[in-house]
């Protein structure tokens, strides 16, 4: 059969078969991450689509189709995919023993025979170096920028042509108004004046056509780009070591905010005049071939504006970003006051902080009132420039028309043409200004995401037929900017099975313990180790799916019940949400209220009890029924009655 034929496969299915191929060939893959891998790709047949779901789930591997005769031993498992059905080979055939295949739930079996090919996984050979030379490593949001541009390349070009149409019609209607003049008026030639308009309406019909088009084009791009941009930085963002990334929210905040100012750089706009720029010689030189020495007046005032930008980058890249380094503190201030409004308002501290925000205000708006106003005066001189510009074109041209080597018709051209010429590039100071703008936001970009990652894509380890005993060797943690470690642990061994408590005074190091066994914080030096295998080196959602973590301080979001409940997880049958509310004690609250799991959650968890937050929190635990369980203070907000509850459902574990 044809595998370009296939019909598509249900996600269910293809899902469940990449996973079993996972946990097959010793990976790990979660049910969320196999079905995003599959949702995203888009390919010509299911084969192509397997393999690029492969890909995305697994760095660097791949899928190779092989005839099915050809396949050995050596290459097992593999898939047979087919119209209904998907299949893992586990044994191929040998005499008068017939393929072995375990069909995946749901698939319908085809008859012996019917299928002859199949999909083996490949694995990456082990990297090398490819060179001695040392090549400038580009940043993380520099290389994604530039990869999602790439993509894009053939819009670009698009764009790029129907910027020369534009560009050629601009000189057209110059040329028109100088036959108009050499001709049509000393002869009062009414048919030629109807000819030549005519002419020029079409193009200048032909114009708009182009321009629509291009800024259709180029937002689309930018559209596309910005999504596909904005996604990849948040994820990365939200893989970044907790610990490890900027300790100010706020202040990380402002400065994603920052990527509209690239984003802003790539938009129609600043293209467009950058794809205009090089069109400034050719209306020149079209200038120089009507008017000879007039193309002069031009081309000196397009230098003058070239140099205004040259000297003027310095003064307006550092106005720039004292002006963003003033915004990022203020912002994150406001984010600091209202997050902790609580606190301030119980303990009186709005006067505090309302004086930091004037402060921080009016360092801003001296900042920003000093660059716009710089920016301003240069932009005063650059219109200045072009008036002077226009005049002299106008004198230039009395001389040459006085020498009789150009006309009255072709004067008004040139004026029309040096317009256009100085209008394209008097734009150069706010493409320069705009550039240093995104650039200096890249650069925070780029510090920002090569913090530390948990989504480092070697990191594949997992196992699944041992205990997950948990250990600590020669382990030291420091929070950032700390002098001496704050928690020091030289050996620690938990066997799969136990249940320990952790006592100790307040700040003694009990939920940084529970954090670095949960993954969640990265030891300084020293290892965390579960059935063996290095934290660091264990994937991390088969780290979220066997380690249970409930915080110390449990964080709702908006959205409803059933989002926070379900959170990190696929969709479980309504009976299985009830069961672990009802091992929780939350079940009669939920069922009292009318929207019942549709129950709405304000950000934050704002209008519930700690108490509630914490069993929303533990039953979610329950949902996931993960292997270990890490409870931080679990009951330190609860009642006697539904502490009691609590201590049943954790005596009730395995």
């Amino acid at each position: 059969m044809s595998q370009s034929t296939h019909a598509p496969l249900t996600t269910e299915l293809a899902v469940n078969a990449l996973i079993s191929m996972a946990q097959r060939r010793g990976f790990h893959a979660s049910l969320h991450e196999a079905e995003q891998a599959w949702e995203k790709v888009t390919v010509k047949n299911e084969n192509d689509r397997f393999a690029a779901a492969w890909r995305q789930l697994f760095y660097r591997h791949s899928a190779a189709e092989t005839p099915l005769h050809l396949l050995t031993n050596a290459q097992l498992p593999a898939w047979v995919i087919g119209e209904g059905y998907v299949g893992i080979v586990t044994r191929v055939a040998d005499g008068d023993q017939p393929v072995q295949v375990d069909w995946i739930e749901g698939s319908v079996p085809p008859a012996e025979g019917s299928f002859d090919r199949a999909l083996v996984p490949v694995a990456p050979l082990p990297e090398s170096d490819k060179s001695f030379l040392k090549e400038e490593k580009k940043g993380i949001a520099t290389s994604a920028i530039l990869t999602a541009v790439k993509e894009h390349a053939f819009i670009y070009r698009r764009v790029a042509v129907a910027s020369i149409f534009i560009n050629t019609i601009a000189i057209l209607s110059s040329l028109f108004a100088m036959q108009i003049y050499n001709r049509v008026v000393p002869n009062l030639a009414y048919a030629t004046l109807w000819f030549l308009a005519g002419g020029v309406f079409a193009a200048y019909c032909i114009d708009l056509l182009f321009k629509i088009s291009r800024l259709r084009m180029t937002e689309a791009a930018t559209r596309r780009i910005d999504e596909a941009l904005s996604l990849y930085i948040f994820e990365r963002l939200l893989g970044l070591k907790l610990d490890r990334r900027p300790s100010r929210i706020g202040s990380l905040v402002a400065q994603v905010r920052d990527y509209e100012s690239i984003k802003a750089f790539i938009t129609s706009s600043t293209l467009f005049a950058i794809v205009d720029l090089p069109f400034i010689f050719i209306f020149i030189a079209v200038i120089y071939m009507i008017a000879g020495p007039v193309a002069i007046v031009p081309a000196v005032f397009v230098l003058v504006n070239i140099a205004i930008g040259v000297v003027t980058y310095k003064p307006t890249a550092r106005l720039q970003q004292m002006n963003l380094d003033s915004t990022v503190r203020r912002q994150g201030m406001l984010y600091e006051a209202v997050a902790g409004g609580e606190v301030l308002k119980s303990s009186g501290g709005e006067g505090r902080f309302a004086d930091t925000w004037l402060t921080l205000t009016r360092d801003s708006s001296d900042k920003a009132e000093a660059m716009n106003t710089f920016n301003s005066i240069v932009q005063i001189i650059t219109q200045f420039g072009q008036q002077l510009s226009y005049v002299f074109i106008i004198i230039a041209g009395v001389y040459v028309i006085g020498e009789g080597d150009l006309t009255m018709g072709g004067l008004i051209a040139c004026s029309i043409l040096g317009g256009r010429t100085l209008g394209t590039i008097s734009g150069i100071s706010g493409i320069i200004s705009r550039w240093h703008h995104a650039s200096y936001s890249l650069k925070i970009l780029n510090q920002l995401l090569s913090s530390e990652t948990d989504d480092r894509p070697d990191r594949q380890a997992n196992v699944r037929s041992i205990p997950l005993d948990l250990a600590v060797k020669d382990m030291a943690y420091a929070y950032e900017g700390a002098e001496l470690p704050n928690l020091a642990v030289p050996s620690l061994e938990i066997p799969a099975g136990q249940r320990v408590a952790i006592i100790g005074k307040n700040g003694s190091g009990k939920s940084t313990l529970l954090k670095l066994l949960a993954g969640i914080a990265t030891p300084a030096q020293g290892e965390v180790l579960i059935a063996n295998l290095n934290f660091e080196e264990c994937r991390p959602s088969w780290l979220r799916e066997v380690i249970g973590y409930l915080p110390q301080e449990p964080r709702l979001f908006s959205g409803t019940l059933l989002d926070n409940l379900t959170l990190g997880m696929s969709m479980p049958p309504e009976e299985q949400i009830y069961a672990a509310l009802d091992k929780t004690g939350l079940a009669d609250a939920v069922k009292a209220h009318p929207q019942g799991l549709l129950l709405p959650i304000s950000e934050s968890g704002s209008g519930l009890s700690g108490g509630q937050k914490q069993l929303v929190a533990l039953t979610r635990l329950v949902l996931q029924q993960p292997k270990i369980w890490l409870l931080d203070e679990p009951t330190a907000s609860l009642d006697s009655a539904v502490e009691a509850l609590i201590a049943k459902v954790i005596s009730e574990l395995s």
